[in-house]
């Protein structure tokens, strides 16, 4: 005989026994009822086999082999052990190796999957929206979240997808690099409101005289860009110690981006600061063309019938020295 020291433990799980005196070559034993697969049957003390009876229906007992004349036949129904609306309380720690320890399984409706709380107010849950297709993770009242979709991330503030109000980091809590494949859309959702590209770089101009460059010797050739967008912007030092023999109209090419196609003729003018080495002129001026990836070099007058004509080899000497910056379009 045995007993309990302190208090008696608490089931975890309920059970139900229910006894028969049999007839002879009796199969069929009729119960009050039993959950299928939690049953153990036992004739005159011994426990069956599953493959001696058949326990399938919720209420019925079929043995396979009548049992004989006052043949005892006993049952022993278990209810299984089901956690529902219980609270816990310490740390609880749930364990599996290669599966997941934890499955939480809303059905019928989304909504919260699990809810986080402190000290009794709910402050995050994890949830689904479109029929089980999206989850959420959102904040309590009046907090911000995310919505994870197949192809987006959707801002979520006080239960519900939000726009237009929440922000990505703060003056004092910001993220450090943004890697985008793609553009981005500034003030507003709309094609105008697109940027796709932001770009910083070096380019090499060259000096062309008639579309050649023989003996053209340089002690500084340098060029820097920026692209915003479809803008670009671009700056060059060049200084010549040769001009060598080509002869012809002036240009500066391999700029680092071709000009758009969409404006015909000249896409206007740059600034062009001259140091040394311009025979007799004003000044020059720089522009390009449609689907160009040139610069055309413009001389400046004093004639009132051209005051601005083609600059060429005539007008430069050997130290000729230029500095350029303009802006232009690209398709690009």
């Amino acid at each position: 005989m045995s007993g309990y020291i302190g208090a008696t433990p608490v089931p975890q799980a309920t059970q139900h026994r229910e006894a028969f005196t049999a007839t002879a070559s009796q199969t069929s034993f009729a119960t009050v009822g039993y959950t299928p697969q939690f049953v153990d049957v036992y004739l005159n003390g011994v426990k069956l086999a599953a493959a001696d009876y058949t326990a399938t229906n919720g209420s019925d007992i079929v043995l396979t082999t009548g049992a004989a004349l006052n043949d005892i036949l006993e049952y022993v129904a278990y209810t299984p052990f089901e956690v529902a609306d219980q609270t816990f309380t310490g740390t609880t720690t749930v364990t599996d190796s290669g599966a997941a320890p934890l499955v939480a399984n809303r059905t019928t409706s989304d909504g919260d999957i699990t809810v986080f709380q402190k000290d009794g107010t709910v402050v995050g849950s994890i949830g689904a929206t479109q029929s089980g297709v999206n989850i959420y993770y959102a904040g309590g009242a009046g907090k911000s979240g995310v919505e994870y979709s197949n192809t987006a991330w959707r801002p979520w503030y006080d239960g519900a997808r939000a726009d237009n109000s929440i922000d990505l980091g703060t003056t004092v809590n910001r993220f450090k690099d943004f890697y985008l494949s793609g553009g981005v859309y500034l003030g507003g959702t709309g094609a105008a409101n697109y940027l796709d590209d932001y770009e910083e770089g070096t380019w090499t101009p060259v000096v062309e005289f008639g579309g050649g460059s023989v003996g053209i010797v340089y002690s500084i050739q340098v060029g820097k860009y920026t692209k915003v967008g479809n803008v670009v912007t671009i700056s060059t030092s060049l200084s010549l110690t040769n001009k060598g023999s080509s002869t012809g109209n002036a240009y500066i090419t391999g700029l680092p981006f071709t000009a758009t196609a969409d404006l015909a003729g000249s896409q206007g003018g740059g600034v062009a600061a001259v140091w040394s080495g311009c025979n007799s002129l004003l000044g020059i001026t720089v522009s390009t063309t449609a689907s160009s990836s040139e610069l055309s070099l413009w001389r400046i007058t004093s004639s009132t019938s051209s005051f601005v004509l083609r600059f060429d080899d005539a007008d430069a000497s050997n130290d000729f020295s230029v500095n350029v910056t303009m802006q232009y379009y690209t398709d690009a």
